[in-house]
């Protein structure tokens, strides 16, 4: 469906072979960008439409030449640490651990993932960094400074929080005083607040909705206020809550691609997600949780081409690890880095 009407009716394989999916915005599978790449002729005889049908044989060559073509991802290089959790502990009352010895580091200026199965302790995580929580024990470091004493109100001048229900952040009734609230609050004069907000909406693609009232928005626009109310303070590191859920892929790309030209100029990215696309294609590094537990600290094609891991932390094995094994490339976490390299490249993040 594309503006209320059928585009296609059709086959898996017919509309994958097609470019149908990315001309109204819908997201196709990475092993399908990565053939394209490779110039292979997609068609219904290739049977594109999972990975384990594909006709590898038909495009094998062509994966290879590009894979030998294209360029190695350059390493970022290492920055100060901004926040670290030594040996945190936490749990509810008497209830079960929640998390368990915990010890991370996170970069200043990195864009993080946090994942792991329900239950895993994601969530706690950002609320001990804002301060909702208070650990059990350890440490929470910012700036190399203990913030356990810190108040939610000295936290949230340098962290920012967008939860994953944004019906539990919204407090006003219209778009623009609900993006304007913390900038009021701050005693910005008039002006400022209304250039400041302009400016977040435009980013956000809510101007239009600028005089709307909230509970006219759908959900996702309403996930999309949430994160401007955040992003118009400028924090020194947002934290969000499976940022993109609620949003179809266009959204999706406008908030993901602004969350990289916010990370580019300084600001340090941690976001909690189920998202395996957004956790390979715009994180450097995911920190891996399993029964409250860190599992694993590593870059994201490392993550999702670990078998191991995956298994243990109830993830999603990305297709481009298969395509690469299928046309006999024996190194395949160099190959998905190349691809998230050139994919970077073409899309301009």
């Amino acid at each position: 469906m594309d503006k209320g009407e059928i585009i296609a009716d059709t086959t898996p394989n017919e509309l994958l072979s097609s470019n149908i999916l990315s001309e109204v915005g819908v997201r196709e599978p990475l092993y399908i960008t990565a053939l394209k790449y490779a110039n292979c002729n997609i068609n219904p005889k290739l049977k594109p439409s999972s990975i384990k049908t594909l006709d590898f044989n038909a495009c094998k060559d062509k994966i290879n030449t590009w894979y030998e073509s294209a360029q190695r991802p350059i390493q970022k290089p290492k920055t100060n640490t901004i926040l670290e959790f030594d040996k945190v502990s936490f749990s509810y009352g008497n209830e079960k651990q929640v998390l368990k010895n915990l010890s991370f580091k996170v970069d200043k200026g990195d864009m993080v993932s946090i994942v792991g199965r329900n239950g895993a302790g994601k969530s706690t995580i950002s609320k001990l960094i804002c301060g909702f929580y208070k650990p059990v024990s350890g440490r929470i470091l910012f700036d190399t400074k203990d913030i356990i004493d810190e108040s939610i109100k000295k936290r949230s001048e340098k962290i920012g929080f967008v939860m994953q229900n944004p019906n539990q952040m919204i407090s006003k009734t219209m778009v623009f005083d609900e993006v304007a609230f913390g900038l009021k609050i701050k005693g910005i004069k008039e002006d400022k607040i209304k250039e400041k907000v302009y400016k977040t909406l435009k980013t956000c693609g809510l101007y239009g909705y600028r005089n709307w009232p909230i509970s006219a928005l759908s959900y996702g626009q309403k996930k999309r206020v949430t994160i401007a109310s955040i992003l118009v303070l400028n924090p020194e590191v947002i934290i969000l809550d499976e940022p993109t859920s609620g949003q179809d892929f266009k959204h999706y790309t406008e908030i993901m691609e602004f969350l990289v030209e916010l990370n580019k100029k300084g600001v340090t990215v941690i976001m909690v997600t189920h998202d395996m696309h957004l956790m390979l294609e715009y994180t450097n590094n995911v920190i891996v949780l399993s029964e409250g537990e860190k599992l694993a600290d590593d870059n994201a094609t490392n993550i999702l081409t670990n078998e191991d891991i995956i298994k243990k932390a109830n993830l999603k094995e990305t297709s481009l690890h298969e395509l690469a094994i299928k046309c006999g490339i024996e190194d395949s976490v160099e190959f998905v880095n190349r691809f998230i390299e050139y994919d970077r490249r073409v899309r301009n993040i």
